[in-house]
């Protein structure tokens, strides 16, 4: 059974590279230059599309990474902030490459479920939604989500934050299963005294980026994408995800 370091192990080692034609890579390296020239070459397309500066634009990607870990492994169905929503947009538009990406690193399909209209009740199955997605972040990765690219999650304070997690291993225990993850033990704790080391993982409550990062500055470089993630207040996207195999 695949585990969810080596999940989170082949997440980090993608680099885009379906996202380009097979006779376009050369041009791409060229471009962008190093191993992780189609990333970059993503970021580029993101930040002019979106007007996001390309730091921006680079590190939304990462937190689109954890994102789909935890679409992964997630025993409910999971529902993205603004800024990762428009990521994971802009990927879906590579039709083949975001195939041929489900099939190797995620290993199943990871479908979109956009509102197709306004609805009171499914606005807050969203919402509900996008709670229990940061709570499981928290949890994954033993930080605060960084409010510059997923807003200010409402968390009821630590002591009520445990007791949630707790009922929600007790009550999913089932679906953790039918994740295909049956182990609910935080990633974190697979890398061992090393995780924290890697910006990724540690911080716990004070928001940081790890490994000497400022989120505070990527909010501020982003030409205005720090509002439009909801910092202000929070609060997921209007759809959701779907997974085969579990989590829809």
């Amino acid at each position: 059974m695949d585990s969810k370091k080596d999940l989170w192990v082949r997440l980090k080692r993608y680099h885009f590279d379906h996202l380009a034609p097979t006779h376009m890579l050369e041009r791409v390296q060229e471009a962008f230059g190093g191993p992780d020239a189609s990333t970059h070459a993503f970021a580029h397309k993101l930040s002019r599309k979106l007007g996001w500066s390309t730091r921006f634009a680079l590190q939304a990607i990462e937190e689109y990474r954890k994102f789909l870990y935890l679409g992964m492994v997630a025993p409910f169905t999971v529902t993205p902030p603004k800024v990762i929503d428009q990521v994971w947009h802009e990927h879906l538009l590579f039709t083949r490459g975001y195939r041929e990406f489900c099939d190797q690193v995620l290993r199943r399909d990871f479908d979109h479920h956009p509102e197709l209209m306004p609805d009171e009740a499914q606005t807050a199955g969203f919402e509900a939604q996008y709670d229990a997605t940061c709570e499981l972040y928290q949890e994954e990765f033993d930080r605060v989500p960084p409010a510059a690219f997923w807003g200010t999650p409402k968390f009821a304070g630590r002591e009520r934050l445990n007791e949630r997690r707790e009922a929600r291993r007790r009550s999913d225990a089932d679906l953790w299963a039918a994740s295909g993850f049956s182990d609910s033990t935080p990633l974190h704790t697979s890398f061992d005294g090393a995780g924290h080391a890697l910006p990724e993982f540690g911080g716990g409550e004070s928001g940081g980026a790890g490994g000497g990062a400022d989120w505070s500055d990527a909010a501020s470089d982003s030409g205005g994408a720090g509002s439009d993630s909801g910092s202000d207040g929070g609060g997921g996207s209007g759809c959701s995800s779907g997974c085969g195999g579990g989590g829809d």
